[in-house]
């Protein structure tokens, strides 16, 4: 029966990437510190192959197909952030046998052979795998495009693929790529609920999660942690193991945070000591998706727009050389070409049927390209 020597959950925020000047460098330091720390347990266990459970920021599928939980087969994959990429190895039979497993279990998990990821891969191949030569198992699960499937059904997934490893004889790493609370490309951008995050910790350093699992996603939505969704599906391939906090930092939009759950590390006294309020005070009150919404039919010609920004290095260079051109050139409506006109602001964008993430990652990605062509002229 394969081993899990290793599982860890883990922040992959862009800007540990780009190290944008308006963040707090020490912090960015703290985080990737954290993720380097976990990188070197692959030293100590030495894994045959790395699952890496992350998510799509709209960058692989987007609204063309919109798969709850995929698993990449393809011999290598590349992940990319703006001009950054990195290929790695993919353990193509590893992969195949849990895909059939997973079915075999009653999950039609989605699988790609011609998938290229976003951030939320190349942030720990970056600080966690680093030069370490490690085959991956990539699969990506739909945590911003509702609806988004259930933390108990992403558990149940993760119970599923462990149980297909049953008659492997691999040493295997588990590493669930997600963020704690953060609103990116919302008007809460800069209000994380860093209270719901303690109590997590908390959570997760007594090995107890069934108040997590059994948090809608609309719960998910309201505090700003529907990334967890990768987390949940870690837990379900190791079961109920006490996390150790690594490391946690507070920025201004995000909560960045580092957990090893395997091998088990001792507790944090001062984590158990601390008495925090279930789900850190707060009371929820959201019936339906506030933050990340449905995105309507009517705004896909806006979001492909965001999309191409983004994930195409040409259009974006014609996008920040000649905006009114690229902007003239779509087919929108009205108040969307206004509000790519005449704002740099994505509450403008989110406010006329942009997907939030499709927004701020078109602002993110525009800011650096137009500091590049700068320095080129």
């Amino acid at each position: 029966m394969a081993e899990i020597v290793a599982a860890g959950a883990a922040v992959h925020a862009p800007q540990l990437l780009s190290r944008p000047p308006h963040e707090d460098a020490a912090k960015l330091d703290a985080s990737t510190d954290g993720l380097r720390a976990f990188g070197q347990v692959l030293d100590e266990t030495r894994p045959d192959a790395i699952v890496l459970i992350g998510l799509d920021h709209l960058e692989t599928f987007w609204l063309e197909a919109v798969p709850a939980f995929t698993i990449v087969l393809s011999p290598e994959v590349t992940a990319h952030y703006t001009t950054r990429t990195r290929t790695a190895p993919v353990h193509t039979d590893l992969a195949t046998h849990l895909l059939r497993g997973a079915i075999a279990r009653d999950f039609d998990l989605t699988y790609s052979q011609d998938a290229l990821l976003g951030h939320a891969f190349l942030t720990p191949l970056e600080f966690i795998v680093g030069d370490r030569d490690i085959p991956i198992v990539p699969i990506l699960v739909n945590t911003y495009l509702p609806p988004i499937p259930s933390p108990r059904r992403a558990y149940a997934l993760g119970k599923a693929l462990a149980a297909s490893l049953a008659d492997r004889d691999e040493k295997v790493a588990v590493i669930a790529s997600g963020g704690m609370s953060h609103f990116p490309g919302t008007a809460r951008y800069e209000a994380p609920n860093f209270a719901f995050d303690e109590w997590v910790v908390g959570e997760l350093a007594r090995g107890r999660y069934d108040k997590l699992l059994d948090l809608s996603p609309v719960n998910l939505d309201e505090v700003g942690e529907s990334e967890l969704m990768t987390w949940f599906v870690a837990l379900g391939m190791i079961g109920d193991v006490p996390g150790r906090l690594l490391t946690y930092q507070e920025l201004s939009h995000h909560g960045h945070g580092v957990v090893q759950f395997l091998p088990e590390l001792p507790a944090d006294p001062a984590v158990l000591a601390r008495a925090v309020p279930d789900f850190g005070g707060h009371s929820f009150a959201q019936t339906d998706y506030k933050y990340y919404r449905f995105p309507e039919p009517s705004s896909l010609e806006l979001n492909r727009l965001l999309h191409r920004i983004i994930v195409e290095a040409d259009y974006r260079s014609a996008f920040v050389r000649d905006r009114a051109s690229v902007v003239a050139a779509a087919p929108l409506r009205p108040e969307e070409r206004t509000a790519l006109m005449e704002s740099e602001s994505f509450d403008a964008l989110t406010a006329v049927g942009a997907h939030p993430l499709l927004a701020l990652s078109a602002r993110q990605v525009t800011a650096l390209e137009r500091d590049r062509q700068a320095a080129a002229a």
